[in-house]
């Protein structure tokens, strides 16, 4: 799989088979309270079994 976390290039990394989009933030070493996952353009949930293709991390912000 592919990942997006910063920069347009990315990296590619693999992730043990039943993985959770919550280890792949843990193995990257990214707090999910503070992001979106994106797998191919859709939303994912945090709890969701990673799944082969592009992941996109967006960081989530606010402002007031």
């Amino acid at each position: 799989m592919k990942i997006f976390p910063e920069s347009p290039e990315g990296q590619i990394i693999d992730v043990p088979d039943g993985a959770t989009y919550e280890d792949l933030l843990k193995i990257l070493d990214i707090n999910q309270e503070l992001v979106i996952l994106l797998n191919n353009g859709q939303a994912v949930p945090i709890d969701g079994t990673v799944d082969a293709g592009t992941i996109t991390i967006l960081r989530a912000i606010s402002g007031g």
